[in-house]
């Protein structure tokens, strides 16, 4: 018995052929229920805050969102940005603001107002155009407000007491999307 698909005898069309534009063809995500601590002024992986795809079509576009939790001293900023890898070659941050002759260039970021107990979140979302079918990473990037500030995902800074114990996920989740 012949098996009919795409209403071709023994013709297997790919998935992405037959989706129209706009539909999901794939999504993956990470979530890092571990904690990370740093402290530097330029961009910095956060580990675990990773995830690759390879696009259907080149004509595909990326939908990316993360949420990340982080505590710092009080008053202090942390900023965030999304980095892309294509075959090796990363773009530093995509998806920030202008920085102009004196701002610095931000997807997102937060400030602590609670002391050295309390976290926040930032996150934001992206629609990417990467332009390719060779496999594309996306990954979360942080800086310190100020080198000399230490900045920790996914707990406070001082969690020496029963109430800033508590650790928290951030996450990252990439779909493409059919172009």
């Amino acid at each position: 018995m012949a098996i009919a698909l795409n209403g071709s005898t023994n013709v297997i069309t790919p998935v992405s052929a037959v989706q129209p534009t706009g539909a999901i063809l794939q999504v993956v995500s990470a979530q890092k229920t571990d904690t990370f601590s740093m402290s530097t002024e330029t961009w910095a992986d956060i580990t675990g805050l990773t995830v690759t795809l390879t696009p259907a079509a080149a004509s595909s576009k990326m939908l990316c969102r993360y949420t990340v939790v982080a505590g710092t001293n009080q008053n202090y900023f942390v900023h965030f940005a999304l980095a892309r890898v294509i075959s090796g070659t990363e773009t530093q941050v995509i998806h920030v603001g202008d920085q102009g002759s004196s701002n610095c260039a931000r997807a997102s970021s937060t400030e602590n107002h609670h002391q050295t107990y309390g976290t926040t979140t930032s996150s934001t979302e992206f629609l990417d155009s990467p332009n390719t079918t060779s496999a594309v990473t996306y990954k979360v990037k942080m800086a310190s407000g100020d080198e000399s500030v230490d900045v920790y995902i996914g707990r406070p800074i001082d969690a020496s007491n029963e109430f800033s114990r508590a650790r928290h996920p951030s996450s990252i989740t990439v779909m493409e999307i059919a172009g």
